[in-house]
């Protein structure tokens, strides 16, 4: 199989700037993975924009530039894009600022929701002030939560349900065994007051939806100073996940390369159809 760095070297003129996935892909299970320091080095030392991407919500971005250096990744945060830091558009957008959002689990600390101007609640008995629920992730009372959240939205349908993740399931690191995700939550809640006659669809900001894209765009282009701003075309997407990393991509024309440091096997890869394709695969990043 054709190694990615020379691959790169022939192909970057068709690039103006790089978005990387990062458990599965730069780390996994808190190691380092082959070629993500020397990759990254190499970026940065040739001044090519890039920005690490993740559906990892519950940790901020301090949070996260921590845990990457535990496993022998120096990141910067400002380097690190959350899915939660698309709360920041979002509340602008809907000019929600100063208003309450009931937290469902963690959304890291620093608080993403704070730093978006709301003002988060976590006490149940509160949540009739709240403007809408955002679910985060973590452990937390998950009975107690559901139920509030599921009361509250039969009362108020039209308030929105915020999820910065939305992956039903994650790897864990004990025993080989899965977390349960945000998205797997949110879609539980909505699926009963489907069942209600209620039509409740979520607000999505993590991969594969559109939002973390863009937003990772918005952003590369401010802190490099890319102009004119790049097309969706010009941008490359490197992940371990065909459902979240490559569809995501594929689904706003961004090209998509898939490396089989994480989730998906090669037998899975070549299987793959449609938006879930990559345009090239490689064993790594060396």
């Amino acid at each position: 199989m054709e190694k990615f760095r020379s691959w790169w070297e022939n192909n970057r003129h068709l690039y103006k700037a790089l978005m990387f996935d990062i458990d599965g892909t730069l780390i996994a299970a808190g190691k380092l993975l082959p070629g993500a320091e020397e990759l990254l080095q190499y970026l940065r030392q040739s001044a090519f924009p890039f920005g690490l991407l993740t559906n990892d919500g519950n940790h901020s971005t301090e949070e996260k530039s921590e845990l990457m250096e535990r496993a022998g990744l120096h990141v910067a945060p400002e380097e690190i894009i959350s899915c939660s830091m698309a709360l920041e558009e979002y509340a602008e957008e809907q000019q929600c600022q100063g208003k309450m959002f009931f937290i469902m689990g963690d959304l890291g600390v620093p608080c993403y929701a704070r730093r978006a101007g709301l003002v988060p609640c976590r006490d149940i008995k509160r949540i009739e002030e709240c403007e809408g629920v955002i679910i985060g992730e973590g452990f937390y009372n998950w009975q107690d939560n559901i139920h509030a959240v599921f009361n509250f939205l039969i009362r108020h349908p039209e308030r929105p349900l915020i999820v910065p993740n939305p992956d039903s399931y994650w790897p864990g690191r004990v025993r080989g065994e899965y977390g349960i995700g945000a998205g797997a939550k949110a879609r539980f809640i909505c699926g009963l007051l489907n069942e209600m006659g209620i039509e409740k669809e979520p607000l999505y900001f993590g991969k594969p939806y559109p939002m973390i894209y863009e937003y990772a765009l918005h952003r590369l282009t401010a802190r490099f100073g890319l102009t004119p701003k790049p097309e969706m075309r010009q941008i490359l997407m490197i992940g371990d996940s065909l459902t979240s990393d490559i569809r995501g991509a594929n689904r706003l024309g961004i090209d998509s390369l898939l490396v089989l440091t994480g989730i998906t096997s090669a037998s899975q890869a070549s299987e793959s159809e449609g938006d879930c394709r990559p345009v090239r695969v490689f064993s790594d990043l060396t």
